[in-house]
């Protein structure tokens, strides 16, 4: 498990879009695919793999979490993953 810190530039940058993407909320949640296509448009740089490996990576770290519904798996930010948003959204605005 990796702490803020330990992050690195891609899996903030992941993790950023992937706040901006929900409205920096914990409550929405969607599929997985729509959010790899929100980063695939906004970082095309990184190969799809790489994206895979730092979802899963935040998902075990706890910044992301799979949201229980009946249907579809979807998945949403923690409080944790929130904060580290907003800190990361601050930052840029500087």
């Amino acid at each position: 498990m990796k702490v803020f810190e330990q992050l690195t530039k891609v899996e903030k940058s992941i993790l950023l879009i992937w706040g901006n993407y929900l409205n920096f909320s914990t409550k929405a949640h969607y599929p997985l695919e729509r959010v790899k296509k929100k980063i695939k448009v906004t970082l095309p740089i990184i190969p799809d793999k790489d994206v895979k490996r730092v979802i899963r990576s935040l998902i075990t770290s706890g910044f992301i979490c799979r949201h229980k519904t009946g249907g579809n798996k979807t998945y949403e930010l923690t409080p944790y993953g929130l904060k580290c948003c907003n800190i990361l959204k601050r930052e840029e605005e500087i």
